[in-house]
């Protein structure tokens, strides 16, 4: 099954797909499951097979999963462009039997915009991720900036509500979101030109976890990609009105700012490389 889930910023989406990912960790079932799956591959002719994961889960951010009584688990990480079949452009993942993948950001990977460049060989392993029973949660702001194709593969969780638990030192010790779950496209079309109005489209359910899920992952894995590429400058902006008190210098910066588009700025990654 592939899940979209998605909400506004700051609302719990990826602590929300984090929470989802730990259930899964430590699903003896499902985990029992991809283990025998693995083995009876090495059985028949994946010789080089040697490797047998503790649990189904990769991502595309790192999460560290922890229970009582478990010694901590940690996702696999993975490229979410880096899913799909064999291909001569890009060498893909290995993705085991009974797999669980989470992606946060979706739309980065998936990008709407790009669908008449969206490769043969990744919409054709979403399409059939069900026949390796496979897993995909994707977390976006909006569902409509996902693929088309991959939307109606889908089904959606609105997040409505995250609330949190504090302890005597306001420090989170359990979450509840309160999800609105869409089981297909068609419903998640009706419920939007509903203005979201329509309960038939959906069922509103409660999740729940009893500790505090931020310490399994890093809320902020994005914050870098902010500063990359600025270490060795200055801001343009200093304290005060810009260029400390010499106004006639700040004027003379705004005249020199370019708000022209940038050469190469529609150019795909392969192009720039080349070049």
């Amino acid at each position: 099954m592939i899940t979209i889930v998605f909400a506004p910023p700051r609302t719990g989406k990826t602590c929300f797909l984090a929470h989802m990912a730990r259930e899964t960790a430590f699903d003896f079932e499902r985990n029992t499951l991809m283990r025998k799956a693995i083995q009876d591959k090495y059985e028949k002719g994946f010789t080089h097979l040697q490797t047998v994961p503790f649990h189904c889960v990769s991502s595309n951010f790192d999460m560290t999963f922890r229970k009582f009584g478990y010694s901590p688990r940690y996702s696999r990480r993975i490229n979410p462009f880096r899913l799909g079949y064999e291909n001569p452009h890009v060498r893909t993942h290995f993705n085991f039997p009974y797999e669980s993948i989470f992606i946060t950001e979706a739309q980065k990977y998936l990008n709407s915009r790009m669908s008449r460049n969206y490769p043969d060989w990744q919409s054709r392993w979403y399409e059939q991720h069900g026949h390796n029973d496979l897993d995909v949660w994707l977390d976006t702001q909006r569902p409509m900036l996902i693929d088309v194709n991959i939307r109606e593969l889908s089904r959606f969780i609105e997040i409505v509500r995250l609330m949190i638990k504090n302890d005597g030192y306001g420090k989170p010790i359990g979450l509840r979101w309160l999800v609105r779950v869409l089981p297909d496209s068609s419903a998640f079309e009706h419920y939007m030109t509903s203005g979201k109005q329509d309960k038939g489209c959906f069922e509103e359910l409660e999740v729940t976890a009893d500790y505090n899920v931020f310490r399994g992952y890093d809320s902020q894995n994005c914050k870098p990609k902010f500063y990359a590429g600025h270490m060795d400058e200055d801001l343009d902006y200093v304290s005060g009105t810009g260029f400390g008190d010499d106004v006639s210098e700040y004027v003379r910066y705004l005249a020199t700012v370019d708000d022209e588009l940038p050469e190469g700025f529609y150019q795909t990654t392969k192009k720039k490389e080349a070049a």
